[in-house]
């Protein structure tokens, strides 16, 4: 079964890319979060179900997002995780939270 997990990084309106431990993160911070996030559950679920990637909507057209442009409208912040098309956790990149999410998925088949 493939999982696909794309994270969405961008400036929020307020300023800062992320809700990390760090002041102020910017979109450089968010991607080296997401690198240790996508090593971790790599080398627990391995990479035959998984594809990762890292969508910076800096230098994207918001406009061939549309899923991530209703939901930063909606009032939630970048980063975005995206898990097999659905917005599933947005304002941080949480380890735990997407590992819960991929191993419930590899329940349901």
């Amino acid at each position: 079964m493939d999982i696909k997990i794309e994270v969405y990084g961008g400036m929020n309106v307020g300023g800062g890319g992320c809700s990390c431990a760090c002041a102020g993160c910017s979109p450089v911070d968010v991607k080296a979060e997401y690198e240790a996030v996508k090593k971790a559950l790599l080398d627990k679920f391995g990479e035959k179900d998984l594809s990762l990637e890292f969508i910076d909507m800096d230098k994207a057209n918001p406009s061939d997002f549309p899923e991530i442009e209703k939901v930063i409208q909606a009032g939630y912040s970048f980063p975005v995780t995206v898990v097999n098309g659905s917005p599933r956790l947005a304002g941080g990149i949480s380890l735990d939270s997407i590992a819960k999410i991929i191993m419930e998925l590899q329940d349901i088949q």
